[in-house]
């Protein structure tokens, strides 16, 4: 299969371009860190290559609809109602 071939089924069946999917497989990576491992906001940015934790708040804010503080909030008020 040729570049240009994988990258329209890429994007064919995962709706997003590669570099949208890498990004997003990375917020969710680390929120995952944020969330459960305690980590801080920029610790799991720059654990999962983020350089700049300004960015990464811009793109979290963008892709998960909220600001990390605010979603970070929800879901532990969540895991909480579950846990009680």
């Amino acid at each position: 299969m040729s570049v240009s071939a994988f990258h329209r089924h890429f994007t064919a069946v995962t709706n997003l371009s590669h570099l949208q999917y890498q990004k997003r497989v990375r917020l969710h990576q680390a929120r995952t860190l944020m969330v459960a491992n305690a980590k801080s906001v920029m610790a799991a940015a720059f654990e999962v290559g983020y350089e700049s934790a300004t960015q990464f708040s811009r793109d979290y804010a963008r892709v998960f609809g909220l600001p990390l503080g605010q979603d970070a909030g929800r879901i532990l008020g969540n895991m909480k109602a579950v846990r009680g």
